[in-house]
Order: C-alpha cells, then structure tokens, then sequence
C-alpha cells in the first residue's frame, strides 16, 4: 500500500514538474510549436564531440526563433527522473515517446559520421502526435572538424524551413576547400596549351642559339700563292 501511494505520489509530482516546465515555455513563445533536441549519435567520432556539435546544432536552432526550444538541461532532468536513457533513440518511435515525456510537439535526433576526412550531418523532426518523420536534411563536408560547423548551423535553418542568413552561407563558402587547377600543358587545344608550347619551343631554339654560339669559328683554308 505504501509503495502505491509513493508511486501515485512520484508521477503527480513529475506532471507538475512538465507542466512548469512547459507551460510557461508556451506562453512566452506566443503560441510557438515547442521542440525538444536529443543528443545526436557519433559514429567515427567521440561522444564528446557528437554532444559539442549538437550544443552548437542546438544554440543555432534557437536563434532561428521558429519554434519554443525545450533547455537541455530541463530535458535530462526529466529524462533522468523517468530513468531514460538518450543514446541510440534515433528512431521515429522513440523519440515521439520522449516527446510524449516532456510535453512538446516535436522532436529531432540524427549523427554525425566520420569517414577519412569527410563528415556527415544527418537530422530529422519527428512528430510527437503521429510519430512520423516531418522532415529530412542532411550535409556533407570534407576538411577539419571546425569547417563542419557551418554546416551545422545552416542545417539548423534547414530543418526548419528557413532560409539561411548571408553570413552563414558565406562562411560555409569561405570554408570550401578550393579544386587544385589543371596544370595549362594538359588542357590540349585550348590557349594555355599554345601558350606553353611556345614557350618550349621558343625555349629550345634559345637553347640551340647558345650551344652553336660557343662553338669555335671554323678555320678558312689560305688563299693559292699567285704565280711570280
């Protein structure tokens, strides 16, 4: 009897608990959706640096003002309280059930990969509701990790259907690594070929001009003695 009425008591005590949470969340969002962000999975990368890149994936998604972000430390807390555990909840069931847990709308989760030197961004919302998937983006981005950031960022734009700001697909194109040219002597037929083919044979004809100018004079036989 008493382990019932610790346990009735437990489960008011976290309604209220997601009600304090959310509901003052709604109000101030003036009627804004609310999303929740689940840890992203690492595969090829540290955990520690999968969560990094989802505080950055997170703060950018904030400062789109589309929706009411749930705090990240209010998600674990519940989380915590209900004894759910974040890694591998990838799919679109159960992230609706942690939705289902904090009282929001929608929720995402996704991974970064790493391959060689090519990462990976993967990110999908989910509806909380229905427990589909309501959109899809993803990224690819090859050089050091700090380049991957961009990405991130406009991929927060993405999810939410926004168009990315000026200075965020600037920087996502001052980070692309330029394509090393072809060099003008394989680019045959066209006017770097004829360039540096003068060149070679302007080169050689000097070169020729040289070697015959050090050779001696040749020695011209003397004239016949005329006759006395």
């Amino acid at each position: 009897m008493n382990r019932s009425i610790f346990a009735t008591g437990m489960r008011l005590f976290l309604s209220v608990l997601i009600l304090q949470i959310t509901l003052p969340v709604i109000a101030s969002g003036q009627d804004k959706e609310t999303v929740a962000i689940l840890d992203f999975e690492g595969r090829g990368i540290s955990q520690m640096e999968a969560q990094t890149l989802t505080d950055r994936f997170t703060s950018e998604l904030a400062s789109t003002n589309a929706m009411v972000l749930v705090e990240r430390n209010q998600m674990k807390e519940i989380l915590d309280e209900q004894g759910f555990q974040q890694s591998g909840c990838t799919s679109a069931e159960c992230a609706a059930e942690v939705g289902a847990l904090l009282g929001v709308q929608h929720m995402i989760a996704g991974s970064f990969g790493k391959l060689g030197n090519s990462y990976t961004i993967d990110a999908k919302m989910f509806s909380v509701e229905s427990g589909q998937t309501e959109k899809t983006v993803s990224a690819t981005y090859k050089g050091e990790i700090d380049g991957l950031l961009a990405e991130i960022e406009i991929l927060a734009w993405k999810i939410m259907s926004l168009n990315p700001p000026e200075e965020l697909l600037a920087k996502q194109r001052a980070g692309v690594q330029p394509i090393a040219a072809v060099a003008p002597a394989q680019e045959k037929g066209g006017l770097g070929w004829l360039f540096w083919t003068g060149i070679i044979v302007v080169g050689g004809a000097g070169a020729a001009y040289v070697l015959l100018g050090e050779e001696e004079p040749a020695v011209l036989p003397n004239p016949p003695a005329l006759p006395e």
